[in-house]
């Protein structure tokens, strides 16, 4: 046999590229502050706060944060003396 080996002796692969970056966009309601965060995919949000008022009254959340951002798994302790 050549190339890979047989299925039961291949290494299995974990997710650690999906879980190493954070991918997701954060948005900010402009009127209650609250933050969310969703996919790539949205690309207009309203805040919960708001959905009592008439559609034309109704305020976009703000887009903050757009990107690739590094999740770090490990956060440094502090240390105290």
């Amino acid at each position: 046999m050549l190339g890979h080996p047989p299925r039961p002796f291949r290494k299995m692969k974990g997710p650690f590229e999906r879980l190493k970056y954070d991918l997701r966009r954060v948005w900010e309601c402009p009127v209650c502050g609250r933050h969310v965060r969703t996919g790539g995919h949205v690309t207009s949000l309203f805040c919960r706060c708001q959905e009592k008022l008439p559609p034309e009254e109704r305020r976009c959340m703000k887009l903050i944060a757009n990107g690739i951002r590094r999740v770090d798994s490990a956060k440094p302790r502090s240390s105290k003396d």
